[in-house]
């Protein structure tokens, strides 16, 4: 049996770019258009500044009494009572300031932040361009536009737009965005440049200092350590955002993707299992969840997941390919063929599925057609050590000895690590009568498939309940 599918499986799901959180609320008092300096609305937008509430509201309501109407003064309010977390009543105020006043731009902005924050991206998505189309040389809207988008996995569209914000104007802000946009692609290396160029980090915790309760600035922190590959140190920066805001799904969601890079995979379950539980409605929290499920081999738990998915965004290749590795996995085999197939066919750069479907056909005792998908595979992966393995343990079984030889030698150079190689080794020299060579791989075999199991045993642990 060949190894467990983890690596590939991370580069399926988890390039997520889940990172900076949800907008936070824009600050009317330096958003906001211009006001007499004596006006009830100044003095109102004095007290919310001064984090003085409840003075605030009682100027707001003195004003709406006389003229219920009033747009900015109905803002305001909203800003209030996002201040107070009652969101409803903030989005309710937002959407009758933009009835009363289509280019309302605070209003738009702020409603646009309170969607977000309840995780309504799509009409989030609508404000936040309505009101991009009425300033789009506002930098804090390009911002926040492109944050939508990388949370979405949609860097492509988020790359503009920053990369539109003149060098003078780009604030701390875009800095995250662009590593998180590089890490998404694969780009980690210039992604690690440019944190140590732009001292992201000292920015960054200077920033905290100023306002250690800040949980935009302490999910940049941990996305930063993310790249940097300081898993421990992001995964604690999360802790303390989750901390200051226990309820945050955006936290949430961060916590099992740093779980499972830290290879925490007792802490990554439980954080899947617990933003199951909390977001049901969220196609994209159940193509991560589906994610560490597949990882933690609960392939039942992931194919219901992608089923779901699937069925309501029938166009994503990687979901496909996903629920083909579980229905593969389930021995499901006609199920597995229909979606890995599916998969290619919505993107043909998949080499992962034709990884799958060379192990599908040789499930189905198909060696010519495993031979082909590998084939496949090697053709662009020279060195990749499953296909290798793959194509060679079909080539055993076809008595094809050289080429085996050939095949299995190449994987064990790519990874010394794999046990089943060795295996396969021991088996071919066997067959070809070579009993000492046998021997040595055969030993091998066992001391890895030792470390392996120790391994495996000890992962076993971590997932047991606490």
């Amino acid at each position: 049996m060949f190894r467990n599918r983890t690596d590939t499986l991370r580069c399926l799901f988890l390039f997520l770019s889940i990172f900076l959180g949800s907008a936070v609320c824009v600050a009317l008092g330096a958003q906001g258009k211009p006001l007499p300096p004596n006006s009830p609305l100044t003095s109102a937008r004095i007290e919310i500044g001064r984090g003085n509430l409840e003075s605030a509201e009682k100027i707001l309501w003195d004003v709406l009494s006389s003229n219920p109407d009033n747009e900015p003064a109905l803002t305001l309010l909203g800003v209030v009572r996002e201040k107070q977390q009652r969101l409803s009543e903030a989005e309710s105020l937002f959407r009758r300031a933009i009835q009363l006043n289509p280019r309302s731009l605070d209003a738009r902005k702020n409603l646009g932040t309170i969607l977000a924050s309840q995780d309504k991206t799509t009409e989030a998505f609508e404000q936040y361009r309505e009101a991009f189309s009425l300033v789009p040389r506002d930098v804090h809207l390009r911002i926040e536009l492109a944050r939508l988008y990388t949370e979405q996995r949609k860097c492509s569209e988020a790359w503009p737009l920053i990369e539109a914000i003149p060098a003078t104007e780009s604030p701390l802000d875009v800095i995250p965005i662009k590593v998180t946009c590089l890490m998404a692609v694969g780009r980690r290396p210039e992604a690690v440049a440019l944190i140590a160029q732009t001292k992201l980090v000292e920015r960054l915790n200077q920033a905290l200092s100023q306002n250690p309760k800040s949980v935009r600035t302490l999910l940049a922190i941990s996305q930063v350590y993310a790249a940097q590959d300081k898993h421990e140190q992001s995964i604690n920066m999360l802790r303390r955002a989750r901390a200051v805001d226990p309820n945050s799904l955006q936290i949430l969601r961060a916590l099992v993707v740093a779980s499972v890079e830290a290879k925490q995979h007792r802490a990554a379950l439980r954080f899947a299992k617990e933003l199951q539980e909390k977001s049901t409605e969220n196609l994209d929290d159940k193509y991560l969840v589906s994610a560490v499920m597949l990882q933690e081999r609960q392939y039942y738990v992931a194919s219901e997941l992608l089923e779901d998915y699937v069925a309501r965004r029938p166009d994503d290749g990687k979901a496909a390919l996903g629920l083909g590795v579980a229905y593969l996995a389930q021995q499901k085999y006609p199920e597995a063929r229909k979606f890995l197939e599916r998969s290619l066919q919505l993107d043909p750069s998949l080499l992962d599925a034709h990884y799958e479907l060379g192990m599908l056909a040789r499930k189905e005792g198909n060696t010519s057609e495993g031979i082909q998908q590998f084939e496949t595979v090697l053709q662009k992966q020279p060195d990749n050590s499953k296909a290798l393995l793959g194509i060679g343990t079909l080539y055993l079984e076809q008595s094809q000895y050289e080429k085996a030889e050939t095949a299995l030698q190449r994987s064990r150079s790519a990874d010394a690590s794999e046990p089943e190689t060795e295996y396969q080794l021991a088996l071919l020299f066997t067959r070809m009568g070579k009993p000492d060579l046998a021997q040595q791989h055969m030993a091998r075999f066992r001391q890895l498939k030792q470390v392996r199991d120790a391994e495996l045993t000890s992962k076993g642990e971590q997932l047991k309940p606490m």
